[in-house]
């Protein structure tokens, strides 16, 4: 079904560009060199990246049509196709639009800001909460609004899919309700706050993450659960300074455990230097409690000092020294102490 629905979109996509210049295909990718110190172990390895194309336009004046289909390596050995976004976009008056089909779930501002493609990123690697809570995608409708009034005030009400699919299959036995608004009083910076509540049948269940599920008692839970999360974002990103704060708190409630309160802050600090360098620092820490049966109990900081230089706006290199370190003990036991890990990562655009 997938690669059906692929062709489908590509075939859409190429006949869209061949008759129409409202229709853009671009391409993005990235490469990286990794290498990893934990406890006595060294580890390095090169890395294909995930592979993009992306392609949006408008119909008219008020369709608009997006997807981002990816094509990356997979832990069997092999790669395979994605399809990250679909959707189609209704403005039915001035900046107020309904949209149905598969996007990014707008809870913070990374997610709704940046996609897919690593050129964008301000770091090489995403947050430490987005692989372990955090519902990137979500296939429903919602309801948008942009830059309303002088102070370009937006607000989305979407409903769709819970974090047990986020595709087509399955999309009717979990929902879930996402509420976010922001604002940016100047260009430069934005504020932005959401709610995010589902109900889980199967809380072993979970589409795109390897969030890892433990009961620290009987091993895999795979009953009910309730998940509610509050997100904060405030970003600012000026001809010299930038700066990136994302904070998110989760409440998981069971029959077995009962309430278990989550949190995770990560803070991005970059000086830009003659417009194409910027070097940058992030802290970013992540703990879930120990009667959670969403994801394993789970305690880390991790400190990033980082480079990155752009040649061009379609081509940068990023250079990262990162340290990782438990809180204190978890029951994750793929987890150490400490590591430390040099990442160099090349990321580019075609189009």
């Amino acid at each position: 079904m997938k690669y059906i629905l692929l062709s489908i979109i590509c075939s859409i996509s190429a006949l869209g560009f061949s008759q129409s210049n409202n229709f853009q295909i671009r391409g993005f990718g990235h490469l990286e060199y990794e290498s990893v110190i934990e406890e006595d172990s060294l580890f390095s390895n090169f890395k294909l990246g995930e592979q993009e194309l992306f392609v949006n336009g408008k119909f008219n004046n008020y369709f608009s049509y997006l997807s981002e289909i990816t094509l990356n390596y997979s832990s069997h050995g092999n790669y395979k196709l994605n399809i990250e976004r679909l959707r189609i976009k209704y403005n039915y008056y001035k900046n107020h639009s309904f949209i149905i089909g598969k996007f990014h779930t707008p809870v913070n501002y990374w997610n709704d800001v940046y996609f897919h493609a690593r050129l964008f990123f301000p770091t090489i690697d995403r947050p430490l909460m987005f692989s372990k809570w955090i519902p990137v995608h979500t296939f429903g409708v919602r309801l948008q609004g942009q830059n309303l009034g002088k102070r370009n005030f937006g607000y989305d009400l979407l409903i769709g899919n819970g974090m047990a699919s986020e595709d087509l299959y399955n999309v009717f036995e979990e929902s879930s309700i996402t509420a976010a608004v922001h604002w940016k009083p100047i260009d430069e910076i934005r504020f932005g706050f959401s709610y995010y509540t589902t109900s889980m049948k199967n809380a072993s269940s979970m589409a795109a993450h390897s969030h890892g599920h433990n009961d620290a008692h009987s091993g895999v839970y795979s009953g009910p659960l309730d998940f509610q999360m509050l997100n904060a974002s405030v970003a600012y990103f000026g001809e010299k300074w930038e700066l990136l704060n994302e904070f998110s708190y989760n409440r998981t409630e069971t029959d077995t455990l009962g309430v278990a309160n989550n949190f995770s802050n990560y803070l991005y600090f970059g000086y830009r230097i003659k417009e194409k360098n910027v070097p940058f620092i992030a802290y970013d820490i992540l703990s879930t409690a120990d009667n959670d049966l969403h994801t394993f109990p789970y305690h880390r900081m991790k400190f990033v000092l980082g480079y990155k230089h752009e040649y061009s706006t379609k081509i940068n290199v990023k250079g990262q020294i990162e340290y990782y370190r438990n809180i204190h003990d978890n029951h994750d036991h793929h987890s150490i102490d400490s590591m430390w890990e040099f990442i160099i990562q090349l990321s580019y655009a075609i189009y």
